[in-house]
């Protein structure tokens, strides 16, 4: 496709370098010595370039009007012959002074440029010599008659439309572990009662995935006597915990729970024991640490109490004096250990 290119931009270059010549001349005249053409070729080609006298040959077969001389009233021609990177480069300079005209002509190979230059060069001296000189007009197409209607177009078939691809399969879901299991302990209050006391606990646990846990359990704190007071009680409690983190089997967590149950209260110190029995309600909440694998956890937390049930105990003595025997606080303590397995 190139060298067609070539071609094209050299005869394109010819055409303008061609002297005007009469059309009404029916043949062409011999061709004399001031009509003749003083060629100047590259002094040194780009290798695979032809000589002188091989450019000169191909130049007669194109036209047989050709005559190269070396007097200096012909007409001038130079060519020049570069290599530009991996393409070759030639030049057609025509005539002298501010007559000097100039083309450029490029290609893969040298041989290809000076072939589509010998054709500007016969193109110069003969105008027809490629048979680009004036023709006859051709006739124009005559129309179809009107009765007869042009052939139809065949209708492009329409391609059937592309599908798109289906999506790719997301990572597949991993189901949500879901554990149970139940725990023993020890808790220790001291809201309810004047000390601390120690209770067994025990207790169901759910647990959702690596982060929730909910327990709901039952406590029993023994009767004891304190001062000549005594203090026992049942506490059922239900939590929800959050793992914090989760660093292997060490999980720490937060945690949150309500309790309430019944305290029941004497006075032992007195002529006579004065029992009372009294609801407890309490919210709770802190943070704790929990050892936990596949089959069996350990969990140790602190927490804050808030009792919502503040009793007071009262106790008349036998001199009718009232004394106040216990007040619940405002706050208290919990304490929870407590060792457990999942089934």
């Amino acid at each position: 496709m190139k060298s067609i290119a070539a071609l094209g931009a050299a005869m394109a270059t010819a055409l303008v370098l061609t002297p005007h010549t009469s059309a009404a001349q029916g043949t062409a005249k011999p061709t004399s010595d001031s009509e003749a053409v003083s060629l100047m070729y590259e002094d040194s080609p780009p290798p695979d370039c032809p000589s002188q006298a091989e450019f000169e040959a191909e130049v007669a077969k194109l036209t047989s009007k050709a005559h190269f001389t070396k007097q200096r009233r012909a007409r001038r021609v130079r060519i020049e012959l570069s290599a530009s990177g991996r393409d070759v480069m030639g030049r057609l300079i025509s005539g002298d002074g501010k007559n000097q005209a100039s083309r450029e002509v490029r290609g893969k190979t040298c041989r290809e440029v000076a072939s589509a230059l010998a054709i500007a060069v016969a193109l110069t001296i003969d105008p027809e010599a490629l048979g680009l000189g004036d023709s006859e007009p051709q006739p124009e197409p005559e129309p179809p008659p009107a009765d007869k209607k042009p052939p139809e177009q065949p209708k492009p078939v329409e391609a059937p439309a592309k599908r798109a691809p289906p999506p790719p399969p997301g990572p597949a879901e991993i189901p949500t572990r879901v554990l149970w299991g139940f725990s023993l302990g020890l808790v220790l209050e001291n809201a309810w009662a004047p000390q601390m006391r120690p209770g067994g606990h025990l207790a169901a646990t759910l647990g959702v995935g690596d982060r929730f846990r909910t327990t709901v359990g039952v406590s029993r704190f023994l009767t004891r006597e304190v001062d000549d007071l005594s203090f026992g009680a049942w506490v059922a409690d239900g939590a929800v915990s959050v793992n914090l983190a989760v660093l292997g089997a060490v999980r720490p967590f937060a945690l949150v729970g309500y309790e309430m149950g019944s305290v029941d209260a004497a006075g032992t110190g007195l002529s006579s024991t004065v029992q009372a029995q009294r609801p407890w309600q309490a919210a709770y909440g802190g943070l704790g640490l929990r050892f936990e694998t596949d089959s069996f956890f350990l969990q140790l937390g602190g927490y804050l109490l808030v009792p919502i049930s503040r009793q007071r105990y009262l106790i008349s003595d036998q001199f009718g004096e009232v004394h106040t025997l216990y007040e619940v606080p405002r706050l208290g303590l919990k304490q929870e250990t407590s060792l457990g397995v999942f089934l």
